[in-house]
């Protein structure tokens, strides 16, 4: 009892200090499954993460007047241009067009004034900086220009005509805010953080929707075998126990998980529910301590390789459930006896089994899947978007002639260089820093050249004007402080040009993103042999090498014809169907431990926790969002036939 209060208060103690240390929860869909090991994958991480911020707001109309009107009636988001445009009123001359610098080279000084008188006496003119700071206007024509860089007038497209606005989203309230806002009307949302919504808030309910199917079958289980659901309880408490323990490890040494990892390590369940059935139907106490032990420490150690992968969430799903079985192992040895037992209880029916039909069938499956086998490591291809949001971007391609730009990554010393090299490209069709600030070297330049034109010219277009004029002082603006920088930079030695057609050196961050998927899904598939080697190493010092072959045939068999069977369907592997056949492994050992070690009496648990698991995986496989249906699928399918080959491949002890 003393060990029990103890064990109790410290774990208490250990669970507050992780709660207070930890922090939120991250949900970079990147972030989970790039971790970048070099400087180069960590601009490609940031392009992709920053290029799925923008929403494409697309307005029809049966008139032009109709769609601009559904535009200006749509609420505007705060944007952070007002800084740079005080920046533009305080340095009028310093940042030029090019068409302007070429008129000041060319000392078109007579083109340039009649150019500024027209805009000075336009009834609807804008201007950036005074008139009397800014007499030529250069800071308007700079302006106006950069505005130029997206063209979002009114297109006529099928008899319809379209406005566009673009958002660049900061958080989820914002998204929200914009969807509302469309709903019931002529407007149409496209771009990444729309399906991204969308997609998670449907994957979120069909994940609710399974816990509670999964729920209520596992309480008819419960009522069914024990005749009651007081034996949930307990259940439950070792599961609860073992999570608190899986995220008080993993928080404290990665820091802030992703929401990912919470949703794999719902494998935890199914082992969990394991340990504590066996538990209560145990008959010899050493047997069943020996098992569990032997369970725990290779379904332990197949976790804790994933530790060694390059994805991060997985490292993070290795740790949470290493420790959560720990933290299960030690609930069930340690304060599950206080609960008592529960002796009455039903017995499940034997099925006799056709052997030497199903391992033929396996073996089948295996060998002709082995000759179809395909990979898919295109991060496009875990998601399919609904037809709603399949058509507003096809009319956004059609009516705006969207194309799919790529990156340019420009690497200097400092923010003055990196405007130099941008500078010096000339890329037509481009958006950069150099749009919207210009190098010192050339405010250098620019200041030169309006200093001439004022020289020149200032005094007989105040004569025509009546206007006295105080141009700006020459000064060099700092581009360290300029507003829009971060807006570009991908750390403080590099920054991104955005090209509407591809240049040498130019990357599509989802094309790279694909062959760094492809990488890690390489380095797993490496990886799952040498976790199987270990394993059967490790088994063949508890029980003999014969022993361990038999405990390790069923999960062997049952990850590759997990391959099999999806091969010959015409399923492309990808990333997670790698990852489910490392939990097939997890769960399928201890299947085939139990079965050795505890003969008989293990049946019902073992059926019990195989069946209770494979369901709510099946049900997984069923969701709309590709990245959990594969790994649903694959758990399902592998699940299955591992503790189908375990009932007559592992003689009962």
């Amino acid at each position: 009892m003393i060990r029990r209060i103890i064990f109790i208060i410290f774990s208490i103690l250990f669970f507050t200090f992780a709660f207070i240390k930890a922090k939120p929860v991250e949900v970079d869909l990147m972030g989970a499954f790039v971790n970048p090991n070099s400087q180069t994958e960590k601009h490609l991480v940031k392009l992709a993460n920053i290029s799925s911020k923008t929403v494409n707001v697309i307005f029809e109309g049966e008139t032009p007047e109709e769609a601009e009107e559904l535009k200006s009636d749509f609420p505007q988001m705060k944007t952070d241009f007002q800084e740079a445009a005080d920046v533009y009123r305080n340095y009028p001359a310093n940042f030029l067009t090019e068409r302007k610098r070429n008129l000041l080279k060319e000392k078109k000084y007579q083109q340039l004034q009649e150019e500024a008188l027209e805009e000075l006496y336009n009834p609807l003119g804008i201007y950036i900086a005074p008139p009397l700071k800014d007499p030529y206007l250069f800071a308007t024509d700079f302006v106006l220009s950069n505005a130029g860089l997206y063209d979002d007038s009114i297109r006529e497209f099928e008899g319809k005509y379209y406005a566009v606005s673009h958002f660049k989203i900061q958080n989820n309230d914002e998204l929200k805010t914009l969807i509302k806002e469309a709903e019931g009307k002529r407007i149409y949302l496209t771009g990444t953080p729309v399906h991204s919504y969308f997609a998670s808030t449907k994957s979120n309910n069909e994940i609710n929707f399974i816990c509670i199917i999964s729920t209520l079958a596992l309480i008819l289980l419960a009522k069914f075998y024990f005749r009651s659901i007081k034996i949930l309880i307990p259940i439950g408490l070792s599961i609860l126990f073992g999570f608190l323990l899986g995220y008080s490890v993993s928080s404290l040494i990665f820091h802030k998980l992703h929401v990912l990892t919470f949703v794999f390590s719902t494998s935890l369940i199914g082992i969990s529910l394991d340990y504590s059935l066996h538990y209560f139907l145990k008959k010899d106490e050493n047997v069943f301590k020996n098992s569990l032990t032997s369970s725990m420490l290779t379904t332990v150690i197949a976790f804790l390789f994933l530790y060694f992968s390059n994805i991060e969430v997985l490292r993070e799903v290795g740790i949470f459930t290493a420790f959560g079985l720990i933290g299960v192992y030690l609930f069930v040895l340690i304060v599950l006896p206080m609960f008592g037992g529960f002796s009455n209880f039903n017995t499940f029916k034997r099925i006799k089994l056709p052997k030497k039909l199903i391992l033929t069938v396996v073996l089948a499956v295996i060998v002709l899947g082995s000759f179809n086998i395909k990979f898919n490591d295109n991060i496009k291809s875990f998601y399919t978007p609904p037809e709603n949001l399949l058509k507003a971007e096809t009319l956004y391609k059609n009516v705006f002639n969207s194309g799919n730009s790529e990156f340019l990554i420009i690497q200097g010393k400092n923010t003055d260089e990196i405007l130099e090299k941008e500078e010096d490209l000339n890329i037509q069709d481009s958006i950069g820093l150099k749009n919207f600030v210009s190098s010192t070297k050339r405010q250098e330049e620019n200041l030169k050249l309006a200093s001439g034109l004022y020289q020149a010219d200032l005094k007989n277009y105040e004569s025509k004007t009546g206007i006295k004029f105080e141009p700006s002082e020459g000064k060099i603006y700092d581009v360290e402080k300029f507003p829009l920088k971060s807006q570009f930079s991908l750390d403080d030695n590099a920054s991104f040009v955005i090209v509407k057609n591809p240049v040498n050196g130019s990357l599509n961050p989802a094309d790279e993103i694909s062959k760094m998927m492809k990488i890690r899904r390489i380095d797993c598939l490496m990886l799952l042999p040498c976790t199987l080697a270990v394993l059967f190493i490790l088994l063949s010092f508890m029980y003999g090498i014969k022993n361990a072959f038999r405990i390790s045939i069923s999960p062997v068999l049952g990850i590759l014809f997990t391959v099999g069977i999806l091969s010959l369907f015409g399923e492309s592997l990808n990333l997670f169907h790698i990852l489910g056949l490392f939990l097939i492994a997890g769960f399928s050992l201890d299947y085939s431990i139990f079965r050795l070690n505890c003969g008989g009496e293990s049946k019902d648990a073992v059926f019990m926790s195989a069946a209770s698991t494979a369901f709510s995986f099946l049900l997984l496989s069923f969701t709309g969002f590709k990245l959990v249906s594969s790994i649903g699928l694959t758990l399902f399918t592998g699940i299955t036939i591992s503790y189908i080959l375990s009932l007559f491949l592992v003689k009962e002890g």
